[in-house]
């Protein structure tokens, strides 16, 4: 959890980083058109304040500063330079408006860069020295089967190197702690809040506490530390929406209603103010695309196929195939694996560089689609893990689109543990809908396929035997 004094030194840090930004720029800019830098009078000062307000304000506005985000190291840059790039427009219609702003472009240039580049790295240090920094004592209360199952993958996600001492809620707890997690008495938790004090991260299971519970949290909550259920702690610091597989069944957090209609709308006029600013790009390569396709291999250049989406009604998805037309004949397979003999070679180039998916801008026109979030799956596959993975279904409380948060988080499926994983991720966005998010999960779309890279594979992920193989889930009986 973010402290708010960290976040103050955050803010204080990148206000000097700012001002120190505008104030090289300004001389600069000053000496390139051989004017006296000098020193700052009362007009320069209000001129370089003012600059630095806009700058943090649009860093505030962007959710830059969000407690929520912050632990986030992925989604905290992205949204970093998200509102760089909206200071760096607001200083543009400054310079207009505003004939004490004026600069040259060289010199606007050079401050985005230059502030941008330092937010960055001042967000990428702070992260690491406040983690070391703070290095805090976990405690659980609860169920104590419930907080190991989440505590371990949240300790991989964060590297914690502590154990979490439990105070169990169960009547007999006889079940096998995993490694990093062990019991403790009532008298060694409150030990432990008196030893540690602010330091100490209290993680309850989400249910009513007994009155041993309610009497550790109390304390903790006395003593300063932080106290939050380990579900909102494991999704503000994965990004992911908690979903798990105990011994006694499923757990996760239901999700309690869908957006309003005012998100729904300005979501659609951005999808459609987006695709059709890409169309000029998009026509010419789809057409060039399907040719290559149409020549390389025998077949359709298109490939249509049924999908789920938003509300869970059924819609044509419209593609360039890579795959071999005759492939339904050699195999049940409903899964792609990596390196999958049926990609055609063609394919494989379309696949790694996004161009297989330019078709879809149709089905985001006609509104089938949008240009960000979870991806529609086939009906028999959607209705497989709706009957195997409980809260699947809640994927569809919001539009699918061409890509996602789960998108750009983890690449194929292999297993059914990577299914898992991409539910977390897409019921992530489904509690955090806005457009904000759609634009950082854009930026974030563009930048993997400009720099030709692919998602790494989850640190989160651990293989375990129980779970079933993919196509085992998809061919459930609906």
């Amino acid at each position: 959890m973010i402290k708010r004094r960290s976040l103050v030194l955050l803010i204080a840090a990148d206000a000097c980083w700012v001002t120190a930004a505008v104030r090289l720029t300004l001389g600069v800019d000053s000496w390139r058109r051989s004017l006296s830098a000098g020193g700052l009078d009362a007009n320069g000062l209000v001129r370089l304040l003012s600059m630095v307000v806009v700058w943090l304000t649009a860093l505030f506005v962007c959710g830059a500063y969000d407690r929520r985000y912050l632990a986030l190291k992925g989604r905290n840059l992205s949204l970093t330079m998200f509102g760089c790039a909206t200071a760096a427009a607001a200083f543009a219609g400054g310079c207009y408006l505003v004939p004490a702003w004026h600069m040259s472009r060289l010199a606007f240039v050079f401050l985005g860069l230059l502030a941008g580049l330092g937010l960055v790295l001042i967000r990428t240090l702070w992260l690491a020295i406040d983690w070391h920094v703070y290095c805090p004592e976990f405690l659980g209360v609860g169920d104590s089967v419930v907080l190991a199952t989440v505590w371990a993958e949240l300790a991989r996600a964060m590297g914690a190197k502590k154990p979490l001492s439990v105070v169990s809620s169960n009547s007999t707890p006889d079940w096998h702690l995993p490694t990093g997690i062990r019991y403790c008495s009532k008298q060694t938790a409150l030990d432990i809040l008196q030893r540690h004090g602010r330091r100490v991260v209290a993680l309850t299971d989400g249910t009513i506490p007994s009155p041993q519970a309610a009497h550790i949290l109390s304390r903790a909550s006395l003593t300063g530390c932080t106290v939050a259920d380990i579900f909102t702690f494991y999704e503000m610091q994965t990004g992911r929406a908690p979903i798990f597989i105990t011994p006694g069944g499923w757990v996760f957090r239901a999700h309690h209603r869908a957006p309003e209609w005012a998100p729904y709308l300005m979501k659609r006029l951005f999808d459609l103010v987006v695709t059709f600013a890409l169309l000029p790009i998009a026509i010419p390569t789809v057409a060039l695309a399907a040719l290559v396709v149409k020549i390389t291999s025998p077949g359709p250049a298109f490939f249509v196929q049924r999908r789920i989406g938003y509300g869970g009604r059924e819609f044509f998805l419209l593609k360039l195939r890579t795959m071999q037309s005759d492939c339904s004949t050699q195999g049940s397979e409903t899964w792609t694996r990596h390196d999958d003999p049926r990609v055609t070679p063609a394919g494989r180039i379309l696949r790694a560089t996004g161009i297989d998916e330019l078709p879809q801008l149709w089905n985001v026109l006609r509104g089938n689609l949008s240009l960000v979030g979870p991806r529609p799956e086939q009906p028999e596959v959607a209705h497989g893990l709706g009957n195997f993975v409980l809260p699947y279904m809640q994927r569809h409380v919001v539009p699918s689109g061409v890509t996602g948060w789960a998108q750009i988080h983890r690449g194929g499926d292999v297993r059914f543990d990577d299914v898992l994983d991409k539910i977390r991720l897409d019921l992530y966005y489904v509690r955090n809908f806005s457009i904000w998010f759609d634009v950082v999960i854009l930026l974030r779309t563009f930048q993997m396929l400009l720099a030709g890279a692919k998602p790494a594979p989850s640190a989160l992920i651990a293989p375990r035997a129980e779970t079933p193989p993919l196509q085992q889930v998809a061919d459930s009986p609906g």
